[in-house]
């Protein structure tokens, strides 16, 4: 997974770690750990969620800042708006237990303007606008939102941070404050981000899934499975 960004004279090649300002944003060697601090390296700095104020970043290190939870959501999009409000819900009550733990912004918005508004509603620093293709390509996020939680060390304890939240609330934070990774859901519990049953409308899906192989966009619940139907279904392990 090589991730190449711009230099400052805007190419993307002829120039060595050395060179650049922040020595990772050249690439990412595929399954290497980075610490938190070398993949803030990245980031100028942070931005306060109640003001205009920079902040920098060693400060997460001089505050005790163990785990980071990177969440990647856009204004423009409904899920992700939706997704933040009980994210934020669940955040605020783990304070006084999430000591050596918090949550960090990256926008995928389109627009200085819409990150702005956004970002007023979101109660945790964020990265500034365009400052994020390291971080993006590290957490291994495919859609958003999306939250992922990694150690001081740069151990990913959790790149379905969003599907754990939705499972477990609370306590899935409280889990990463200390240090450890969920247990894996059930086929039962797991919910399928970006999927709808298209019997019973059941969105988020959350269980087992049946999916027409011929179709390849048609997915039923285990209890529109039992029903029977047209569609010759195979279970999604």
């Amino acid at each position: 997974m090589n991730v190449f960004l711009p230099t400052k004279s805007g190419s993307s090649q002829g120039t060595s770690p050395e060179d650049h300002e922040h020595p990772l944003a050249e690439y990412l060697i595929p399954k290497q750990h980075y610490s938190l601090e070398q993949l803030f390296k990245s980031v100028p700095h942070l931005l306060n969620p109640n003001n205009e104020e920079k902040i920098e970043t060693k400060t997460l290190w001089e505050d005790g800042i163990k785990r980071v939870g990177f969440y990647f959501s856009a204004h423009w999009c409904p899920l992700c708006r939706a997704f933040t409000s009980k994210l934020a819900e669940i955040y605020k009550e783990a304070q006084t237990d999430a000591h050596g733990f918090c949550l960090v912004f990256v926008s995928c918005d389109r627009d200085e303007q819409s990150f702005n508004e956004y970002r007023s509603t979101i109660p945790w620093p964020a990265v500034p606008l365009n400052s994020s293709a390291l971080l993006k390509a590290y957490s291994q996020f495919s859609g958003i939102p999306s939250l992922t939680i990694v150690s001081s060390d740069g151990k990913i304890l959790s790149c379905r941070g969003r599907d754990d939240v939705s499972r477990k609330g609370i306590k899935a934070l409280k889990t990463w404050v200390q240090g450890k990774k969920l247990a894996s859901a059930s086929a039962d519990e797991f919910e399928w981000s970006y999927v709808s049953c298209d019997g019973c409308n059941m969105a988020p899906f959350i269980g087992q899934r049946y999916r027409c192989p011929t179709c390849g966009n048609y997915d039923l619940c285990s209890t529109c499975e039992k029903k029977g139907g047209e569609h010759s279904l195979e279970r999604i392990p």
